[in-house]
């Protein structure tokens, strides 16, 4: 009886809270838009995009397909290039590039051995 009702519920609530971080996200970028001007804008555009896949992601039931791996993969190395590209380049930064690039390059290599 408990699992059913977290089978029927549980989805529901991810979906509540995926939306909700989503919409806080665009709130955020806003804010960082009216007080950093166009040098934040690289970053809340990633950030949307990162926002928006995630919630495709929950009300697709996308997480498990290689579209989304590699559209989150991108939104790594996009973060990634964003801080790179205005001078901001930090542990962080790389650690997204490389990370991003090492799961697009994961997941080209399963699809050219036919894994998935």
């Amino acid at each position: 009886m408990v699992d059913a009702r977290i089978g029927r519920y549980g989805r529901l609530a991810v979906a509540g809270a995926v939306v909700l971080l989503a919409v806080l996200s665009a709130a955020s970028g806003s804010a960082r838009l009216g007080t950093q001007g166009a040098a934040a804008a690289g970053d809340v555009v990633v950030s949307l995009y990162i926002a928006a896949l995630v919630v495709w992601g929950v009300v697709a039931e996308g997480f498990r397909t290689d579209r989304f791996r590699v559209l989150v993969s991108l939104g790594l190395v996009l973060w990634g290039v964003v801080d790179v590209a205005v001078g901001a380049a930090t542990a962080r930064s790389v650690a997204l590039l490389v990370i991003g690039t090492a799961l697009l390059a994961r997941v080209g290599y399963r699809r050219i051995a036919g894994d998935g």
